[in-house]
């Protein structure tokens, strides 16, 4: 399902202007001296823009498989991490996709627009796959048999994951604190080894990946730029959490209502009696990572939607997982979850059909605007001068990026100049569609 969407995901806004960058490329050594480069002027997040470039190196086509595995990969990341499921939990499988297709933040954006997913699909599933894989050991270090090798090896897996996303992985590093805790609380009431080598190297290797990202010269020049006009001091901070606030209602609110039902009903159910319980439970720790990675973003200036992708990806687990835990036992219960599983089946499939007809009808759009700006080029009587139709209104739709980052009638737009420079041409402007049927088109009425 998600592979037909990428197909049908051409590159737009920044994808061009890395493009015009990778293009100069003749070498892998090239393209790591570029992202150099990157980290010195723009960005620490190192693992996220390579991607990138190693991805725009490429074709299109090899990118659409990758990321349509990245995509999968983080459904069963997520499944993997709910427990007291069935063994094949069909049921839960199928809330894990759904969740996924109906929750994510900016869909087009953080999974489907190259320069997106690679920092927020890629980023989360290294982040939720080292933590995932520091769960395993956490849940079975009695059965460790090379502790050295481990360590290092989760070291090197933290490393990665601390330097994917600055809010995200500072949210995968305190669920780990949060389950090293209490694994450690555990072990030590048990009269066991409480501390592990694997432990502790995980914990330090994603300290060093988060530190090495948000210490980039970049961040502070791009961070002194954004903040240039804005409020600083207690006041600004305090200015951008009510900002994030009001952004966490937009984008999270049902899955913050199906969280207060959840944790309604495992208090009434005696699931969450007293304090072992409340730190134990799954639900209320991937809610607290949740909020904090939310939240860090009020140290940031003015963040996008699609920053909070991580957040919502834990509080994804954190509802399901809790659908698991309280909606079990009475037949009512369980007609409820199967019900609201069922629901969300029948919203994805009418919304999938639409939304691929709408993906293909911005591609063949998009596909028409790049002819008619080689046909200029190639006209050796033209003037370099090029007028495109804006994308239909009519087809604009959250699985797709096209109509946020389209090209504008002011010719120094700065989309417009990735465009200028990738297809050779002195200018181009973009127009509505009407306009631009009436003076340059046949009359072709909208479909």
């Amino acid at each position: 399902m998600v592979y037909a969407y990428n197909l049908l995901t051409p590159y737009l806004s920044d994808d061009y202007a890395y493009l015009n960058e990778v293009r100069l490329a003749g070498s892998l050594w090239d393209l790591i001296k570029q992202q150099y480069g990157e980290y010195l002027s723009n960005s620490g997040r190192v693992v996220g823009q390579f991607n990138i470039r190693l991805s725009l190196s490429v074709s299109k086509q090899v990118f659409n498989v990758v990321n349509s595995a990245m995509f999968g990969a983080l459904i069963l990341l997520i499944y993997q991490n709910i427990r007291r499921r069935k063994k094949y939990d069909f049921l839960v499988l199928i809330l894990v996709i759904t969740f996924l297709w109906r929750f994510s933040v900016d869909f087009g954006q953080t999974i489907l627009w190259i320069c997106g997913a690679c920092n927020y699909l890629w980023g989360s599933v290294f982040i939720l796959g080292f933590f995932t894989f520091y769960r395993y050991f956490l849940e079975h270090a009695d059965r460790i048999k090379r502790p050295a090798l481990l360590a290092v090896g989760t070291f090197f897996f933290g490393l990665l994951a601390g330097w994917c996303n600055e809010n995200t992985s500072g949210g995968g590093l305190l669920l780990a604190l949060l389950f090293g805790a209490n694994f450690f609380l555990q072990r030590r009431k048990e009269g066991k080894r409480a501390i592990c080598p694997f432990l502790l190297t995980g914990l330090a290797g994603m300290c060093c990946g988060i530190l090495g990202m948000v210490s980039a010269p970049g961040v502070r020049k791009r961070s002194a730029t954004m903040s240039e006009g804005g409020y600083t001091g207690l006041v600004g901070l305090l200015s951008r959490t009510y900002k994030i606030t009001v952004t966490v209602r937009e984008l999270f609110f049902v899955l913050l209502a199906i969280l207060v039902l959840v944790f309604v009903l495992l208090v009434l159910r005696r699931k969450l009696k007293s304090w072992r319980d409340v730190r134990g439970n799954e639900s209320v720790l991937f809610a607290i990572a949740f909020a904090a990675t939310a939240y860090a973003l009020a140290i940031a200036p003015t963040p996008e939607d699609r920053a909070f992708f991580g957040a919502g990806v834990f509080l994804m687990i954190a509802c399901i997982q809790g659908i698991v835990d309280a909606f079990d036992g009475e037949l009512a219960l369980r007609a409820v979850k199967y019900g609201f599983a069922g629901i969300l089946c029948l919203w994805l499939f009418f919304t999938y059909v639409e939304n691929l007809v709408n993906l293909a009808r911005i591609y063949r759009e998009e596909n028409e605007r790049i002819e008619l700006i080689r046909a200029e080029k190639a006209d050796p009587d033209g003037d370099g001068i090029v007028v495109i139709p804006n994308y239909r209104e009519a087809f604009r739709n959250p699985y797709s990026n096209a109509h946020d980052s389209d090209l504008t009638d002011d010719k120094e737009y700065w989309i417009n100049h990735f465009y200028e420079v990738y297809y050779d041409v002195g200018n181009i402007t973009a127009i509505p569609r009407d306009e631009w049927n009436e003076k340059y088109g046949e009359g072709k009425g909208d479909e």
